[in-house]
């Protein structure tokens, strides 16, 4: 397995989506196809970087606001 593969893997159960390596070597609980749950990862990372983002924008701006630089 490469390691890109590997990260996709940690990633994907980290987050709570459960991936296999085809669509044969499923978790018991899969209810949808790999390529589904590829992109349900996408939209998922996509949301948790945004609110990353958005939290890093507002800390930033209190920060200005109360004069911390």
């Amino acid at each position: 397995m490469s390691g890109q593969r590997r990260f996709l893997k940690v990633w994907a159960r980290t987050v709570g989506m459960p991936i296999g390596v085809n669509d044969e070597d499923k978790p018991e609980f899969l209810p949808i196809t790999q390529t589904d749950v590829k992109k349900a990862l996408a939209f998922r990372t996509f949301w948790i970087v945004l609110h990353i983002v958005t939290c890093v924008l507002i800390i930033a701006g209190n920060g200005r606001a109360l004069g911390w630089w």
